[in-house]
């Protein structure tokens, strides 16, 4: 297996950043063998990661994007949130992409057609990232992101945990209240802390391989904790 990158002629920027974003957004440099073997050891993820060797947490190509869409899939189904994404947002504010945070930060309330507290969250990312005050960039520093994310009305600890594995690219950020964690796991949330201990410092990866099983009947478009809205 392999990975075939095209770039478009006259692309402004290097080639050597395109390829360093690619690698992160892969995952190519994660050290699968090590991870794998010290995963395998726990009973429950052993024949997860024996059916998915290898698998890796995706990156995000754009931090600010992949934040805003956590906190549309708040409650609703991927396909929901995926519509928000596209019908509310980049086609009304995007101007053929996605929208940027200072755009954003801008819009008037209700002129996007988001229910009100993921709006008043989104915004608030918006103003924050706007401002300076939050760094989604890669390799953004774990807890403070997640202070400052967990600090805005409307976000929540899957989402900072979501946050924390695609933007922060931390192996060990970990969404304990994900319903298909959870339900894999059969699991309180406080309970699945305590199981997951034994994973670290790859928690992230156990949890792709937790959302790569089957899930519980009727949780399977169900994307966050049912604690955030």
């Amino acid at each position: 297996r392999g990975l075939l990158l095209n770039v478009p002629a006259g692309t402004h920027a290097s080639l050597s950043s395109i390829l360093q974003r690619i690698r992160r957004l892969f995952d190519l440099d994660a050290d699968s063998n090590v991870i794998d073997a010290h995963l395998s050891r726990d009973r429950r993820l052993a024949p997860l990661v024996a059916a998915s060797p290898g698998l890796r947490v995706p990156g995000a190509w754009d931090g600010f994007e992949t934040a805003v869409r956590a906190i549309l899939g708040q409650q609703v189904s991927v396909e929901r949130a995926r519509r928000l994404a596209e019908n509310n947002l980049i086609e009304r504010c995007g101007e053929g992409g996605f929208p940027e945070a200072d755009g954003l930060a801008r819009s008037a309330p209700g002129s996007l057609g988001i229910p009100g507290k993921r709006w008043l969250a989104i915004r608030g990312l918006a103003r924050a990232v706007a401002d300076g005050a939050i760094d989604l960039n890669e390799g953004a520093d774990l807890q403070e992101l997640t202070d400052r994310l967990m600090a805005l009305p409307g976000v929540g600890p899957w989402t900072a945990g979501y946050v924390g594995m695609r933007v922060a690219k931390d192996p060990d950020a970990f969404p304990d209240g994900d319903w298909a964690v959870l339900g894999t796991l059969g699991a309180t949330p406080g309970a699945a802390r305590r199981l997951a201990m034994t994973w670290r410092p790859w928690r992230a990866y156990a949890v792709m391989h937790l959302w790569s099983s089957p899930p519980l009947t009727g949780a399977s478009d169900r994307v966050q904790s049912a604690g955030e809205t």
